[in-house]
Protein backbone atom coordinates (compact mmCIF):
# COMPACT_ATOMS: atom_id res chain seq x y z
CA UNK A 1 0.00 0.00 0.00
CA UNK A 2 2.82 2.36 0.96
CA UNK A 3 4.52 1.69 -2.38
CA UNK A 4 1.34 2.56 -4.28
CA UNK A 5 1.00 5.81 -2.32
CA UNK A 6 4.61 6.73 -3.11
CA UNK A 7 4.02 6.04 -6.81
CA UNK A 8 0.91 8.24 -6.79
CA UNK A 9 2.78 11.03 -4.99
CA UNK A 10 5.66 10.78 -7.48
CA UNK A 11 3.25 10.99 -10.42
CA UNK A 12 1.49 13.99 -8.88
CA UNK A 13 4.78 15.80 -8.26
CA UNK A 14 5.90 15.11 -11.84
CA UNK A 15 2.58 16.39 -13.17
CA UNK A 16 2.72 19.55 -11.05
CA UNK A 17 6.33 20.18 -12.16
CA UNK A 18 5.44 19.69 -15.83
CA UNK A 19 2.41 21.96 -15.48
CA UNK A 20 4.53 24.60 -13.72
CA UNK A 21 7.20 24.40 -16.44
CA UNK A 22 4.60 24.75 -19.18
CA UNK A 23 3.02 27.74 -17.46
CA UNK A 24 6.45 29.34 -17.09
CA UNK A 25 7.22 28.71 -20.77
CA UNK A 26 3.96 30.34 -21.76
CA UNK A 27 4.58 33.37 -19.56
CA UNK A 28 8.07 33.93 -20.99
CA UNK A 29 6.84 33.29 -24.53
CA UNK A 30 4.11 35.92 -24.20
CA UNK A 31 6.62 38.47 -22.89
CA UNK A 32 9.04 37.68 -25.71
CA UNK A 33 6.31 37.94 -28.32
CA UNK A 34 5.20 41.27 -26.89
CA UNK A 35 8.79 42.54 -26.95
CA UNK A 36 9.53 41.39 -30.50
CA UNK A 37 6.20 42.72 -31.77
CA UNK A 38 7.07 46.13 -30.35
CA UNK A 39 10.71 46.25 -31.44
CA UNK A 40 10.03 45.19 -35.04
CA UNK A 41 8.38 47.43 -37.64
CA UNK A 42 5.56 46.18 -39.85
CA UNK A 43 8.22 45.50 -42.46
CA UNK A 44 11.93 45.98 -42.95
CA UNK A 45 14.38 45.33 -45.75
CA UNK A 46 18.15 45.01 -45.71
CA UNK A 47 21.03 43.70 -47.75
CA UNK A 48 23.03 40.83 -46.28
CA UNK A 49 26.81 40.93 -46.48
CA UNK A 50 29.29 38.24 -45.53
CA UNK A 51 32.01 35.97 -46.87
CA UNK A 52 29.60 33.05 -47.00
CA UNK A 53 27.31 35.11 -49.26
CA UNK A 54 30.16 36.23 -51.49
CA UNK A 55 31.43 32.67 -51.91
CA UNK A 56 28.04 31.66 -53.30
CA UNK A 57 27.91 34.68 -55.60
CA UNK A 58 31.38 33.77 -56.92
CA UNK A 59 29.96 30.49 -58.27
CA UNK A 60 27.52 32.28 -60.61
CA UNK A 61 28.66 32.39 -64.26
CA UNK A 62 29.03 35.84 -65.81
CA UNK A 63 26.37 35.04 -68.43
CA UNK A 64 23.78 35.05 -65.62
CA UNK A 65 24.58 38.63 -64.50
CA UNK A 66 22.00 41.24 -65.51
CA UNK A 67 24.44 44.00 -64.49
CA UNK A 68 28.01 43.81 -63.19
CA UNK A 69 29.15 41.36 -60.54
CA UNK A 70 29.55 44.27 -58.08
CA UNK A 71 25.81 45.00 -58.47
CA UNK A 72 24.77 41.53 -57.28
CA UNK A 73 23.31 41.84 -53.79
CA UNK A 74 21.33 39.63 -51.43
CA UNK A 75 18.15 41.37 -50.29
CA UNK A 76 16.39 40.29 -47.10
CA UNK A 77 12.73 41.19 -46.53
CA UNK A 78 10.83 40.63 -43.31
CA UNK A 79 7.13 41.45 -42.91
CA UNK A 80 4.94 40.58 -39.96
CA UNK A 81 2.56 37.78 -40.87
CA UNK A 82 4.80 36.39 -43.61
CA UNK A 83 7.95 34.31 -43.99
CA UNK A 84 11.23 36.16 -44.50
CA UNK A 85 12.55 36.13 -48.05
CA UNK A 86 16.04 36.18 -49.54
CA UNK A 87 16.25 37.41 -53.13
CA UNK A 88 19.47 37.78 -55.10
CA UNK A 89 19.32 40.95 -57.19
CA UNK A 90 20.80 41.58 -60.64
CA UNK A 91 21.01 37.95 -61.73
CA UNK A 92 18.76 35.94 -64.04
CA UNK A 93 15.75 34.03 -62.74
CA UNK A 94 17.70 30.78 -62.40
CA UNK A 95 19.88 32.24 -59.61
CA UNK A 96 17.41 34.74 -58.16
CA UNK A 97 16.23 32.33 -55.45
CA UNK A 98 19.50 30.48 -54.83
CA UNK A 99 19.54 31.62 -51.17
CA UNK A 100 15.93 30.65 -50.43
CA UNK A 101 17.15 27.44 -48.77
CA UNK A 102 18.51 29.62 -45.94
CA UNK A 103 15.15 31.22 -45.18
CA UNK A 104 14.29 28.34 -42.85
CA UNK A 105 17.56 28.83 -40.95
CA UNK A 106 16.71 32.48 -40.34
CA UNK A 107 13.28 31.37 -39.14
CA UNK A 108 14.73 29.25 -36.34
CA UNK A 109 17.11 31.98 -35.17
CA UNK A 110 14.19 33.29 -33.19
CA UNK A 111 12.76 36.58 -34.33
CA UNK A 112 10.69 35.24 -37.22
CA UNK A 113 9.27 32.31 -35.31
CA UNK A 114 7.87 34.70 -32.70
CA UNK A 115 6.33 37.47 -34.78
CA UNK A 116 6.62 36.42 -38.40
CA UNK A 117 3.45 34.43 -38.89
CA UNK A 118 1.25 35.39 -35.96
CA UNK A 119 2.03 32.29 -33.93
CA UNK A 120 0.25 31.79 -30.64
CA UNK A 121 1.52 29.66 -27.79
CA UNK A 122 -1.12 27.07 -28.64
CA UNK A 123 -0.23 26.89 -32.35
CA UNK A 124 3.51 26.82 -31.59
CA UNK A 125 2.99 23.94 -29.14
CA UNK A 126 1.69 21.82 -32.02
CA UNK A 127 5.02 22.16 -33.83
CA UNK A 128 7.51 21.99 -30.96
CA UNK A 129 7.92 20.62 -27.46
CA UNK A 130 8.93 23.03 -24.71
CA UNK A 131 11.53 20.75 -23.16
CA UNK A 132 13.34 22.70 -20.47
CA UNK A 133 13.86 26.13 -18.99
CA UNK A 134 16.91 27.09 -16.94
CA UNK A 135 16.46 30.25 -14.88
CA UNK A 136 19.85 31.95 -14.46
CA UNK A 137 20.84 35.28 -12.94
CA UNK A 138 20.64 37.42 -16.08
CA UNK A 139 19.16 35.05 -18.64
CA UNK A 140 16.86 32.17 -19.43
CA UNK A 141 18.10 29.07 -21.25
CA UNK A 142 15.06 27.69 -23.09
CA UNK A 143 15.21 24.35 -24.89
CA UNK A 144 12.70 23.55 -27.64
CA UNK A 145 12.45 20.27 -29.52
CA UNK A 146 10.88 19.68 -32.92
CA UNK A 147 7.96 17.29 -33.22
CA UNK A 148 7.40 14.56 -35.78
CA UNK A 149 10.12 13.37 -38.13
CA UNK A 150 12.54 16.06 -36.90
CA UNK A 151 12.22 15.19 -33.21
CA UNK A 152 15.96 14.48 -32.92
CA UNK A 153 16.64 18.17 -33.46
CA UNK A 154 16.46 20.74 -30.67
CA UNK A 155 17.54 24.31 -30.03
CA UNK A 156 18.48 26.06 -26.81
CA UNK A 157 17.88 29.81 -26.82
CA UNK A 158 19.66 32.21 -24.48
CA UNK A 159 17.16 34.95 -23.66
CA UNK A 160 18.14 38.18 -21.93
CA UNK A 161 16.02 38.49 -18.77
CA UNK A 162 15.78 42.27 -18.95
CA UNK A 163 15.01 42.71 -22.64
CA UNK A 164 13.53 39.27 -23.52
CA UNK A 165 15.66 39.29 -26.67
CA UNK A 166 17.28 36.12 -28.01
CA UNK A 167 21.06 36.57 -27.90
CA UNK A 168 22.22 33.05 -28.72
CA UNK A 169 20.93 29.80 -30.20
CA UNK A 170 22.58 26.37 -29.80
CA UNK A 171 21.44 23.64 -32.19
CA UNK A 172 21.57 19.92 -31.39
CA UNK A 173 21.04 16.63 -33.19
CA UNK A 174 20.04 14.25 -30.40
CA UNK A 175 22.54 15.25 -27.69
CA UNK A 176 25.34 16.38 -30.00
CA UNK A 177 25.72 20.10 -30.59
CA UNK A 178 25.74 20.98 -34.29
CA UNK A 179 26.48 24.70 -34.19
CA UNK A 180 26.18 27.95 -32.26
CA UNK A 181 24.56 31.16 -33.41
CA UNK A 182 25.16 34.54 -31.75
CA UNK A 183 22.99 37.54 -32.56
CA UNK A 184 23.73 41.23 -32.03
CA UNK A 185 21.25 44.06 -32.58
CA UNK A 186 21.19 47.76 -33.40
CA UNK A 187 18.72 50.62 -33.10
CA UNK A 188 17.25 51.73 -36.43
CA UNK A 189 14.43 54.31 -36.65
CA UNK A 190 13.30 53.58 -33.06
CA UNK A 191 13.31 49.82 -33.71
CA UNK A 192 15.71 47.13 -32.48
CA UNK A 193 16.80 44.98 -35.41
CA UNK A 194 19.37 42.24 -35.99
CA UNK A 195 22.76 43.56 -37.08
CA UNK A 196 25.19 40.63 -37.08
CA UNK A 197 24.54 36.89 -36.89
CA UNK A 198 27.59 34.69 -36.25
CA UNK A 199 27.54 30.98 -37.10
CA UNK A 200 30.03 28.42 -35.79
CA UNK A 201 29.73 24.68 -36.34
CA UNK A 202 30.97 22.22 -33.73
CA UNK A 203 33.16 20.42 -36.28
CA UNK A 204 34.96 23.66 -37.15
CA UNK A 205 33.97 23.57 -40.82
CA UNK A 206 31.75 26.65 -40.53
CA UNK A 207 32.86 29.84 -38.79
CA UNK A 208 31.27 32.82 -40.46
CA UNK A 209 28.97 35.77 -39.99
CA UNK A 210 26.41 37.75 -41.92
CA UNK A 211 25.64 41.44 -41.50
CA UNK A 212 22.43 43.33 -42.21
CA UNK A 213 23.27 46.60 -44.00
CA UNK A 214 21.33 49.47 -45.61
CA UNK A 215 18.30 48.69 -43.46
CA UNK A 216 14.98 50.32 -44.37
CA UNK A 217 11.94 50.20 -42.11
CA UNK A 218 8.24 50.55 -42.92
CA UNK A 219 5.64 51.42 -40.28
Amino acid sequence: MRKIVLIIITICIAYIYAYSQDANFQNIYEKMKEKYSAMYPRKFEAYIDGKIVQRQIDTIPAKSYTKTKEDIKLRFTFEKGYKPTLILENVDTFYRNMFSVFEGALETVGFYVLVGNNNTYSSLSKKITFENIEDKKDEYKITLRAKGENENYSVTYTVNKETYIIERAEYYNKKSKIYDVNISYEEVDDYTLPKIIKYKSSDGKVNSEIEFVDIKTYK
